[in-house]
């Protein structure tokens, strides 16, 4: 009689880590993300990385020699992007990664891991963590654009809530 407690208290300790096991060996998980744009899963460090003490974010174009008439409207529309931004603005920078021209965006040399014309998201410590392809057409552009700031807006409550 006294042994029927026991047992059932073992039972109830072990039973959700059996299930646990069970939900990831057999991919109960779902594999849904919030972000929009592409985790990047190799560490790239910007060398000589310098910010503002109030910027907790970059939004980086990456802009090689070669890159022309790609990286001009991505440019273009990164500054909408920024515009969008509103009054979280101060919050973030914008930065570029070559040798495009560019008045009141950061200049930082061009890193060979980066794709051209894509954006790409950086936090303050200088490490590139999300990545927007360029696309070619206005509006998977526009979706792709409400998708970044989308994410640099989350990015940017969570630094406030941390």
């Amino acid at each position: 009689m006294k042994l029927k407690p026991m047992w059932m208290f073992v039972i109830c300790c072990i039973t959700p880590f059996i299930l646990a096991y069970a939900a990831i060996q057999t991919n109960w998980l779902p594999d849904n993300t919030t972000n929009k744009g592409h985790l990047l899963s190799n560490d790239i460090q910007v060398p000589n990385w310098q910010v503002n003490d109030n910027t907790l974010w970059s939004i980086g174009l990456s802009a090689p020699v070669d890159c022309g008439l790609i990286c001009t409207q991505q440019n273009q529309r990164l500054q909408n992007v920024y515009q969008a931004l509103g009054k979280k603005q101060h919050k973030v920078s914008l930065v570029i990664f070559g040798e495009a021209e560019s008045n009141n965006m950061t200049q930082y040399p061009a890193l060979p891991e980066l794709q051209a014309g894509w954006l790409y998201l950086v936090d303050h410590h200088g490490l590139v963590v999300l990545a927007y392809p360029y696309e070619e057409s206005d509006q998977k552009s526009r979706v792709l654009h409400k998708g970044l700031l989308s994410d640099l807006k989350k990015l940017l409550n969570y630094a406030r809530s941390s």
